[in-house]
């Protein structure tokens, strides 16, 4: 392929675009565009461009691939030819490869290149449009509905003032009566009690807990059983999954190569123990984003505050990327995403290749956020290496560091060096085999000397793991710190990494004018300013994000139905005046979510049956709220409950994930360390928020029932009936266990008949009485079933279990009403 034409005419392009805005180094470009481009294209491309495989790591058609150079160091040293392995190389001279290999540049091309070199290696940028001075824009950020002020939404006055218990219970009846439209009556208290029990901790009311409901007649039953669930652990598990969803949360952290990240189970941990003390919402989202720069009052909320920080560390890493700058880049973007979506249901990182096309979110935003991230290192514990093997991924250089300091003895250090040392050598003979003719040489076992020294070198990491990792005792966390240099980022034109524009100042999104926002410091990366401005109490989003998340778990469907989208291509909000009502009272009640769900759940809105109504016919989809939709449980539900029903359920936390255990190195799916990982899993009986979560193998009992995405904020699952639930139900030896371990925990009630048996299984699944008709077929079916199976030593047992199987996998036990 011949690089002429494209150059020629992205020259003309660069150069009449420089000399138009009057460019003080417009003489330098120009000579850069007339001598050295040319040279650059005709001598280096082929091996040394964003389109072919950069040889070394290197690339020349771009000015920052140049200053950052390959795998020798820089190659171009601004303003010091004698410095810039550039000229060494085209000199065939220093310690660098000659380049280019068997041909000299002509005196004049040497010249040229010197001479540019010298006067600063001058690079033509492109500017780009701001969106700021778009009217569109301009518009949508006075107009639309989330980008404004919250409002002193006043509830207002009902026909029926028996009707409502409060301020929630107003707005949605006067709703309903300007559409002339009724609510159902109240649910019953059985109903009541497992519908709050599995929406505040993700279990069943226990047969105890259900007659304590239903005999406490009192006015304030409800209000003990709420509190009770309040205080529960269970609430922290059940809301900190919600929120583990929105920050793509998996044990896990693998794009085309997947790998364990084993700390990672600390932040989960850190996320229950926030909502089971109730811990501010704001202060919370302060924590991770900026806790590492946050004062602390003891050395255990310290750690805490790193742990935290693990927010913007979790994602997908793809550490088989070639280049450095991509591999930030990327890493950055998925920051951008997690954070503005998470906090404040936005697509931002839709404008990292040009503006925003519908939200008012110019190019140069994105970019002001990205300078904030640019000024921060990642510590997520690794690398990126193309065709890395074995630990290469593993730097546990870009860890945190938590708890006290165990020092090692010097014994101890002399064989880390020694093993380093090691390490080093037996890579440095990898990559001298690699892509090399003897390293295809095969032995007489049929290894090539590649895969030997492939083998020896993975040998050699885990020596290297084994002395270093014992001296970090549990002392390592995910998360981030200040970066060694701090400063603003270019836009990269087109999104393209290496491809930089204008520089882009520090900043937030332009879309919200927040009173009295904080400036970022020339010095620190901007973290906390950024952590202050999403939380102050007059950027109205944050609280309306998050009171809408909220209401979407409670009700099946949030105020705004686009829970991740709060932009013009969102959902509006079926009640706006609840909403900022809502949002206000959040703020003013300290950012606690738990008084939030406490308020709602009160509500007689929330306490309404899911039976039908009239109200059907002009609002078929319960926008309006005149009934409870029914929901399906979630997948981490529907496990539990089928091993509370068994009796089998471990309700105390694992002490440490099983990833905990595993090397920082490649897994495959059908590799030994996945297989460990899931049959672990299928063993455990603990809580399925605490099973290892693999982004490449989901648990079946998960991933059957629509579980999160784990590489996308996901703040509302799917939730689909398909054949493969059914089949599930009926054949997984899951699902199998768990009813014949409920048969057995029913036999053996040997205090009771088989009638009494059948209204216990009733009770332990479907937390309610069974009917007589019920009693009856189900005494049926057993008769029927051990007829059937005459003869068996275990047909008594096989029938029992038969039965269980079949409440396990109605539709009853899978939805709650």
């Amino acid at each position: 392929m011949s690089y002429r034409p494209l150059f020629a005419a992205v020259s003309a392009l660069l150069l009449l675009s420089s000399i138009a805005r009057g460019d003080d180094d417009a003489a330098k470009i120009e000579f850069f565009e007339k001598k050295v481009r040319p040279v650059l294209v005709k001598y280096c491309y082929t091996c040394h461009s964003a389109s072919t495989n950069a040889k070394g790591g290197l690339r020349v058609d771009d000015r920052s691939g140049l200053l950052r150079g390959g795998s020798s160091g820089p190659a171009v040293v601004p303003g010091n030819p004698e410095k810039s392995l550039l000229i060494q190389a085209v000199n065939h001279s220093g310690d660098v490869s000659s380049m280019p290999p068997r041909k000299h540049l002509s005196t004049e091309e040497l010249a040229d290149l010197t001479r540019w070199i010298k006067e600063g290696a001058a690079w033509p940028k492109a500017e780009l449009a701001s969106g700021s001075a778009n009217p569109t824009y301009d518009r949508l950020r006075k107009e639309h509905w989330a980008w404004r002020p919250l409002r002193d939404a006043r509830p207002p006055a009902v026909r029926d003032a028996s009707w409502p218990r409060g301020d929630i219970d107003r707005f949605i009846r006067a709703t309903l009566e300007e559409k002339g439209l009724r609510p159902v009556d109240d649910a019953d208290r059985t109903t009541l009690l497992r519908r709050v029990t599995f929406d505040l901790t993700g279990l069943q009311p226990t047969p105890d807990e259900l007659d304590a409901f239903v005999n406490d007649r009192s006015d304030a039953a409800f209000s003990r059983v709420v509190e009770r669930l309040l205080n529960s652990p269970a609430y922290g598990e059940r809301w900190g999954r919600h929120w583990l969803d929105l920050v793509r949360y998996a044990d896990t952290a693998g794009d085309n190569s997947d790998f364990p990240i084993p700390q990672i189970y600390k932040y989960r941990n850190y996320v229950i123990d926030a909502f089971n003390h109730d811990k501010p919402y704001d202060q919370f989202i302060r924590e991770q984003i900026a806790g590492d720069l946050l004062p602390a009052a003891s050395s255990r909320e310290r750690d805490e505050q790193l742990i935290a920080t693990g927010f913007l560390a979790l994602g997908v890493k793809d550490v088989n990327q070639r280049f450095e700058v991509r591999f930030i880049m990327d890493n950055i973007d998925e920051q951008i995403d997690t954070v503005t979506r998470s906090v404040l249901a936005l697509t931002a990182s839709c404008a990292r290749c040009h503006d925003h096309k519908f939200d008012p979110i110019p190019t140069l935003d994105y970019y002001a956020l990205a300078g904030i991230f640019h000024s921060t290192e990642l510590c997520a514990g690794v690398r990126n290496k193309m065709g890395g093997g074995g630990l290469d991924y593993y730097d546990v250089t870009k860890l945190l560091a938590i708890g006290e300091e165990q020092p090692l003895n010097p014994d101890d250090l002399q064989k880390i060096d020694q093993a380093k040392k090691a390490v080093a050598d037996a890579q440095a003979e990898v990559d001298a085999l690699r892509g090399k003719p003897e390293g295809s040489v095969v032995d007489a076992k049929g290894e090539t000397k590649l895969t030997l020294a492939r083998r020896k070198l993975n040998k050699l990491q885990q020596q290297v793991l084994a002395l270093t990792d014992p001296a970090l005792q549990g002392r390592a966390a995910l998360g981030v710190r200040e970066a060694k240099s701090v400063g603003d980022t270019e836009i990269r034109i087109r999104g393209e990494a290496e491809k930089l524009g204008p520089i882009a100042p520090r900043g937030f999104l332009s879309l919200l004018q927040v009173p009295q926002a904080p400036k970022v410091p020339t010095a620190q990366s901007g973290r906390l300013e950024l952590a202050e401005w999403l939380t102050r109490a007059e950027n109205p989003l944050t609280p309306r994000v998050m009171v809408n998340r909220v209401w979407r778990h409670l009700f099946g469907r949030g105020l705004v139905s686009s829970v991740d989208n709060f932009g013009v291509t969102g959902d509006v909000p079926s009640h706006p005046e609840l909403l900022d009502a809502l949002a206000a009272q959040f703020v003013r009640d300290g950012w606690s979510v738990k008084s939030l769900v406490r308020t709602i759940v009160r509500s007689r809105t929330y306490q309404l049956s899911s039976a039908a109504g009239d109200a059907a016919a002009v609002d078929p989809g319960n926008r309006l709220l005149w009934r409870h939709s029914p929901r399906r449980l979630d997948a981490e539900e529907i496990r539990d409950a089928m091993l509370a029903a068994a009796g089998r359920l471990v309700l105390s936390p694992p002490k440490v994930s099983p990833v905990k255990d595993l090397k920082v190195m490649e897994m495959k799916n059908d590799g030994p360390e996945a297989a460990l990982v899931e049959k672990q899993g299928r063993a455990s009986r603990h809580r399925s928020l605490y099973l290892p979560l693999l982004r490449s193998l989901v648990p079946q009992a998960l991933e059957v029932f629509d579980f999160a995405n784990q590489g996308f904020v996901t703040g509302h699952r799917d939730t689909t009936t398909v054949s493969t639930q059914a089949l599930y139900l009926l054949n997984d030896p899951f699902v199998r266990e768990q009813s014949k371990a409920l048969a057995g925990r029913l036999l053996r009630q040997t205090e009771l008949d088989d009638e009494a048996r059948i209204r216990s299984a009733y009770r332990l699944t479907l937390a309610r009485a069974a009917t007589d008709k019920e009693v009856d077929r189900a005494e049926t079916f057993l008769s029927d079933c051990e007829a059937s199976l005459r003869g068996s030593k275990e047909s008594r047992e096989l029938a029992w279990a038969g039965f269980c199987q079949a409440i396990l996998g109605s539709a009853e036990f899978r939805y709650v009403r």
